[in-house]
């Protein structure tokens, strides 16, 4: 599989230097040892940040030049709206990218919602929820969807996305998130953590 990501003599700081490439398919945790370096990190993944010396390449192009969609971000809480339903916060990087057709959105928000964990007979209060009613385990859940929804080629995951979740709730994610790996090629998944993890993926440090 080709490289799809790559962090090339990064420095984030004096204690840490990034080199290492992400490729398709893989799921991968990089542990730092800062929160403030684990923002860093996300930031110049996303393209929010340009490394002051180093750079950040996606499939060999600099990632701020990426086509907009291919690279989603799953934040602590989910990153939503608060005065947004749930159904309004997943769908609102489709519509940003272009990318919302009206019935395949609807299946593949079914599809993920059967394998997040939540109850069938929940779906439709969770959905139809302002984000603000949500309790923390479903902001966190929605930002999950959103993420899974967007299809994007390259998934970054804050790490305490996992933190005080229900160890089958975790569970449920983390195979979801794997499933999503497998589905289709050219995608991977980066988790970006400042603390130890038990998430079953190969860790960078």
């Amino acid at each position: 599989m080709g490289v799809l990501m790559q962090f090339a003599n990064v420095v984030l700081n004096k204690a840490n230097t990034l080199s290492f490439s992400i490729n398709a398919g893989d799921m991968l945790v990089l542990q730092l040892v800062s929160q403030e370096a684990k923002t860093a990190a996300i930031d110049m993944a996303l393209g929010d940040m340009i490394p002051a010396q180093g750079e950040v390449l996606l499939q060999g192009e600099p990632v701020q030049a990426a086509k907009p969609g291919s690279i989603g971000f799953i934040p602590e809480m989910g990153g939503l709206i608060s005065n947004l339903k749930t159904w309004e916060n997943v769908t609102l990087p489709l519509w940003y990218h272009g990318k919302r057709q009206v019935q395949p959105t609807e299946e593949s928000v079914t599809r993920w919602l059967a394998r997040l964990g939540l109850e069938q007979n929940e779906w439709e209060s969770f959905m139809s929820s302002p984000a603000a009613r949500l309790r923390p385990a479903e902001r966190k859940m929605a930002g999950v969807l959103r993420g899974l929804v967007l299809a994007p080629q390259l998934l970054v995951i804050d790490a305490a996305v996992f933190d005080d979740v229900e160890a089958s709730l975790a569970q449920a994610w983390v195979a979801v998130l794997e499933e999503f790996v497998r589905e289709a090629e050219g995608r991977a998944v980066l988790v970006v953590a400042n603390t130890a993890t038990v998430l079953p993926w190969k860790i960078i440090k």
